[in-house]
């Protein structure tokens, strides 16, 4: 009787493919992985398959390594590239390269590994859709396919990368079933067949508005993008990066009180505001501790920070490089590119023209923009209830996997990755990691975050997997 392991990821993007690639590496007997994944590239994601070549990353390259051990593992491989090599290393590892060659590196990765394999080691991709799980008898899950099929399984890895927007909340819902809504901002034809007799209002004023301004300009769009949200335009740049700042690490405590913790923020930024520079350091020196400072904090603590520090974390946190920052700030001086700060209370169809009201906070009156286009920019969903990922919504209802208390992802044990049930139990067969950590984690979105927890997370796979001996499943 020959025995192996089998584990299936679910999802081929970043964390996916990085779980596998470390499995493959680390392997020291047989095992067999089946990725399946659909909807997105393979390997590439959304995130890493931009349909602009002027989207950048918003991490140097110096951060971007697959590989916890080898920071510069991506600057080398850039450097290596004939495009690059009269770039000295140095430049390159602080510059903010294109999106679309970081998914050619980890193409790279992905067929380097494959070609090193273990022969004993057997990959399988899967181009499908996941619709449920079940358990069995022995021990292992049947991972039912929307084609009718099935793949039987010891360990399972959620691997789901991020959800679509959630829909605003207007009076008219039929709304979202408009030519003229678009839901998805990452598709390239979110920012395609455009007419110029027409304007486009984009929800939501981040990062990813940003990228869809930068799609729109580049398929030489010329009227008016207009932007909305609850806070207006925040996004700063990288004014200050290199700059490496430890006067507030010296001060953080083992236990972490939020209002404490604002405190000693605030009087840091202040601290280096007096020398010319921003905020933009004291923020990053925090960025090795937030997974251990969210975790550290009250249920009541974590509430507060959502509802009055969120959006001054995200500006002060996600920034631009600074010449995307320029093209943005020229845009809204030329008068093309116009910021609202307000709600959005309904939005009509007419001549397949979308008539949008919205409260605008700053004039404290109500305002009606009629565009050819609204694109929804407000970011991921994060609750497991309201996604659009058909698997999450029937592992919920199913209680199979449970939210954490502030919905903003899937409850899990951090030290093992298992998921916990509605009924609190750990279920051993079944793992998630990146964006379904939020809650827990709060900081579970970036490369330096997920390459850690793709590693982590395969070393505990190979270790549960040799402590049993486990049959092959038919």
């Amino acid at each position: 009787m020959s025995y192996t392991k089998h584990i299936v990821i679910i999802g081929g993007g970043f964390c996916g493919t990085m779980t596998a690639v470390n499995l493959i590496r680390d392997a020291k007997s047989p095992l067999k992985i089946t990725i399946i994944n659909a909807g997105a590239p393979f390997i590439l994601g959304v995130a890493f398959k931009s349909y602009s070549s002027k989207h950048l990353l918003n991490v140097a390259a110096n951060n971007m390594s697959a590989y916890p051990e080898d920071p510069m593992h991506f600057t080398k491989w850039v450097k290596a590239r004939e495009e690059y090599k009269e770039f000295e290393t140095d430049l390159l590892a602080k510059t903010f390269l294109p999106r679309n060659l970081f998914g050619e590196y980890l193409q790279h990765i992905w067929d380097t590994t494959l070609g090193t394999k273990r022969n004993d080691v057997d990959v399988e991709i899967l181009e499908e859709y996941v619709t449920n799980l079940e358990f069995m008898q022995n021990n292992s899950v049947k991972v039912i396919l929307q084609n009718g099929g099935s793949v039987i399984a010891n360990y399972i890895v959620l691997a789901t990368g991020n959800s679509l927007p959630r829909n605003p909340q207007i009076t008219n819902q039929d709304y979202f079933s408009s030519v003229t809504y678009f839901r998805n901002p990452w598709h390239p034809a979110s920012v395609s067949t455009l007419n110029q007799t027409g304007d486009v209002l984009i929800i939501g004023n981040g990062l990813t508005m940003v990228d869809t301004v930068m799609g729109l300009i580049e398929k030489g769009f010329k009227n008016k993008i207009h932007s909305i949200s609850a806070n207006g335009f925040g996004v700063l740049p990288h004014r200050h990066f290199g700059i490496q700042y430890t006067g507030l690490v010296k001060e953080l405590q083992t236990r972490f009180e939020l209002y404490k913790l604002v405190g000693i923020v605030n009087k840091h930024i202040k601290k280096v505001r007096k020398l010319g520079v921003s905020a933009g350091p004291v923020i990053d020196s925090l960025r090795p501790y937030s997974q251990r400072i969210w975790e550290s904090l009250s249920l009541d603590e974590k509430k507060k920070f959502l509802s009055r520090l969120r959006h001054l974390w995200g500006v002060a946190r996600h920034r631009l490089p600074v010449f995307i920052f320029d093209i943005i700030q020229k845009l809204r001086i030329e008068g093309q590119l116009v910021v609202h700060e307000g709600t959005i209370i309904n939005i009509t169809e007419t001549d397949q023209l979308a008539n949008v009201t919205f409260f605008n906070s700053k004039k404290k009156h109500e305002e009606t923009l009629t565009v050819q286009r609204v694109i929804n920019c407000t970011g991921p969903e994060s609750s497991i209830y309201k996604t659009l990922n058909p698997l999450l919504r029937k592992l919920a209802e199913k209680k199979i996997i449970s939210s954490d208390p502030l919905e903003l992802g899937i409850n899990i044990d951090v030290k093992t990755y298992n998921i916990i049930n509605a009924e609190g139990e750990k279920i051993n067969s079944v793992y998630t990691l990146g964006n379904n950590l939020k809650g827990q984690l709060w900081e579970t979105v970036a490369v330096p975050e997920l390459r850690l927890q793709a590693q982590q997370l395969s070393k505990i796979l190979l270790e549960v997997c040799a402590e049993t001996k486990l049959k092959v499943p038919s």
